[in-house]
């Protein structure tokens, strides 16, 4: 029995919570989402209330990760075409296809698997980008640099996208009145100044800025609750990465990102000593499995602290991806880390 029928719930996705990191795993003959799109999915289907929210993907998304994804190929096409004309063995023969068209390739491979989520049990849909009606608020975000247009270090070009997306967002909200919405963004420096905004320009719904599977998962809960308490049931902490996750939040972790040098701790004559904080851990997925080991790939979010040596400080926050080996299970080997390109990871 569903309780509150008058309200609508709607979960609104950022690009940067579903781009694929194409520099470690790359498959460029179809398109998907992240792990993260598939564990949103599970939680709402384990809460049984997968006939009452909504998942919405913003046009701009849609058009942001298929840029990234014609990008990536070019780029990482010409790099694989090079080592292939350079190394040769005799166990392997490489043919070369026909050259084709890679955007409309691609655009094929999009709207498949756009139909794919639209048959599913879950309901979908695209939130239209917005319309001319949102032109003159997007100037006035451009000329002032107001949150999300300056973008990061105050570069308005940066938060072009983001922007627009936040008033698509906007407008979406002011034409289903009674609604609820999740905005799951990785990107947390505007929350309070777009939330403020939400609440300012929308009277009669809601809004809830969440910037990790944790926070979305605690809040779908509440909305569970909300449709029917009688038949909620809280979603099981089942965890298969529980093992590698403590590994990330143990001491052995922040020791080998400090030790080993894979150029993301400063080094100067200046600094006194360097700690590393795990802020969060954004996705794992296990790229090769046997007997003997595992290989993950893992994006987290990492804070560097330095202590100076004329006793001041300074931090640095880097999103980061980081390629992880794991010998008979107990053994854990960072094999490499890199920054994640904010044009990559960013709407």
């Amino acid at each position: 029995m569903t309780l509150n029928s008058e309200i609508e719930y709607y979960l609104v996705f950022d690009t940067n919570v579903l781009y694929q990191a194409y520099e470690k795993k790359a498959d460029f003959t179809s398109f998907s989402f992240n792990a993260t799109y598939k564990n949103v999915i599970d939680m709402i289907n384990q809460l049984d209330i997968y006939t009452k929210v909504v998942l919405e993907i913003p046009s701009v998304v849609w058009n942001e990760m298929e840029r990234q994804i014609i990008e990536k190929h070019d780029e990482l096409i010409q790099r694989y075409r090079s080592t292939i004309k350079k190394k040769l063995f005799p166990e392997y023969s490489i043919q070369e296809n026909d050259e084709i068209n890679y955007p409309k390739y691609i655009e094929t491979k999009i709207v498949e698997y756009k139909e794919n989520l639209s048959s599913s049990i879950n309901l979908v849909e695209e939130l239209p980008i917005a319309s001319n009606n949102r032109f003159d608020s997007i100037i006035n975000r451009a000329f002032k640099k107001l949150p999300p247009f300056e973008g990061k270090e105050k570069k308005s070009d940066k938060g072009f996208k983001d922007a627009l997306l936040w008033e698509s967002v906007l407008e979406f909200a002011l034409k289903h009145k009674n609604s609820k919405i999740i905005y799951y963004s990785k990107d947390n420096a505007f929350n309070e100044f777009l939330h403020n905004e939400f609440t300012e320009n929308v009277a009669d719904s809601s809004i809830f800025i969440c910037n990790n599977e944790n926070e979305v998962k605690k809040q779908l809960e509440i909305w569970a609750k909300e449709i029917d308490k009688f038949s909620y049931q809280p979603i099981e902490d089942f965890d298969e990465n529980k093992e590698i996750v403590d590994w990330l939040n143990s001491g052995d972790f922040l020791l080998q990102i400090i030790d080993l040098n894979f150029g993301l701790v400063e080094k100067s004559r200046l600094i006194s000593s360097t700690a590393a904080h795990l802020i969060s851990i954004d996705n794992i997925e296990c790229l090769t499995s046997n007997e003997d080991s595992k290989e993950y790939y893992i994006e987290t979010v990492l804070q560097f602290e330095y202590q100076l040596k004329d006793e001041g400080t300074t931090s640095e926050i880097i999103n980061t991806g980081i390629r992880v080996e794991v010998f008979d299970n107990i053994v854990y080997s960072i094999e490499d880390v890199y920054r994640i390109d904010e044009d990559e990871s960013e709407s």
